[in-house]
């Protein structure tokens, strides 16, 4: 049966396009996607430096210590650092190109989100071409449809929300039209255990040392644990899943105020929330938490709005023991070893604390009043400037 979204046919037939073997012609495309967001992120994060004057003048640059950090388009560089430390693996699976998709589309969000009233047909065109973008990568692999959650009040979400559901629909009734079972994903997932690297594994981890009657094995595509007690495990993903849905449908609809990085901090929230709370946590998916985290980047530094600085870094160690686990490990985490069991759980347990971190941080962002954060950016703003002055003063006295 077929398990993932229809779209996703277009990724699996694509390198038979290529006049390579099949798995060179995958790579070469991973390798074009992964290029293009790289160029993606790094012209969004230039566009960001010059519209936020963070770039220092020469004099201020020779008397900062850290002064190199408010010029370097750190949303480039989370991405390429995030997608080497995730191993070969972020080439050898269609997250990456999953991945892309999702990181173009934010971009086109959030730069809706800044100042719209100053150009509204622009705004509008990229509401409607993220829109789009997420619905189409919500039919490569379902997990962008998270994203929706987080567009912007009013008319932004309209916008965005409007262009997805056209596109979606028309996706979905182009492949329900001409492909068999197209829509067989939206119930292929039923039977599946708790794989070997989810949070929810541990338990069987240490119980398999100890007579429980379970076993590995394959199942839709990942290695599973299936056995007695199982099913009550994979019930209580879902149970949790669903509370954090519930936690982000309630924080959407209470927030007081929305900045330019709420947008993508919402994203990255989300998407935690998501992958640890869920049956599978594959290492591939270590890519989609490192490209949210990468539109976050665009608002780090001085004067950037994003508080999910800790949560990236936090995922960027993640993605590095992920790389370490699997394929190197992988056999050893199988057989439930010490060593192996022990590295996972780490990985799991920095990525429970990315969530949570995120969550509180995203919940207090968004609780001030618009007006007083507005005093408090420009109080920033007023002693940024001064000191500028400051040291340019200080610099050309004799």
């Amino acid at each position: 049966m077929w398990q993932y979204p229809p779209a996703a046919a277009l990724v699996i037939l694509a390198p038979g396009l290529l006049p390579f073997s099949y798995s060179t012609s995958f790579y070469w495309i991973s390798f074009a996607v992964d290029v293009l967001t790289f160029v993606v992120l790094l012209v969004a994060a230039r566009r960001r430096l010059v519209e936020s004057g963070a770039a220092p003048a020469p004099a201020e640059a020779t008397t900062e210590r850290w002064a190199w950090a408010r010029t370097q388009p750190w949303a480039a560089w989370v991405w390429t650092l995030g997608v080497a430390l995730g191993g070969p693996i972020a080439y050898g699976r269609y997250d990456l190109i999953v991945t892309g998709v999702a990181v173009c589309a934010l971009v086109l969000l959030v730069r809706a989100d800044a100042r719209p009233e100053l150009d509204l047909t622009g705004a509008r065109r990229r509401l409607w071409g993220g829109g789009g973008l997420l619905a189409f990568g919500a039919m490569l692999k379902i997990w962008p449809v998270l994203l929706l959650l987080c567009v912007g009040p009013g008319r932004r979400w309209r916008e965005a929300w409007g262009a997805a559901v056209v596109t979606g629909t028309l996706i979905l009734f182009g492949f329900w039209a001409g492909m068999p079972h197209a829509l067989s994903f939206l119930n292929a997932q039923g039977g599946r255990g708790v794989e070997v690297e989810s949070i929810a594994a541990l338990p069987f981890h240490v119980a398999s040392h100890h007579g429980w009657d379970g076993y590995v094995a394959l199942n839709y595509g990942s290695m599973e644990y299936l056995g007695p007690h199982v099913n009550l495990a994979a019930k209580l993903c879902l149970i949790a899943s669903a509370l954090a849905f519930g936690w982000l449908v309630f924080w959407r609809l209470t927030a007081r105020t929305w900045h330019d990085a709420t947008t993508a901090d919402a994203a990255l929230v989300g998407v935690l929330l998501f992958v640890v709370t869920s049956r599978v946590i594959s290492p591939q998916y270590m890519v989609w938490m490192v490209g949210l985290g990468a539109v976050c980047a665009l608002h780090f530094g001085p004067r950037g709005g994003s508080v999910m600085r800790l949560p990236v870094v936090l995922v960027l160690i993640a993605t590095a023991l992920s790389c370490v686990e699997y394929p190197y490990w992988f056999d050893e985490l199988l057989n439930a070893e010490r060593g192996a069991v022990l590295l996972v759980t780490v990985r799991n347990v920095l990525l429970l604390g990315a969530a949570v971190i995120g969550a509180s941080r995203l919940w207090r962002s968004t609780r001030a009043p618009a007006g007083a954060q507005g005093l408090a950016g420009g109080l920033r703003v007023l002693v940024a400037q001064a000191g500028s002055r400051s040291r340019s003063q200080e610099m050309s006295a004799p």
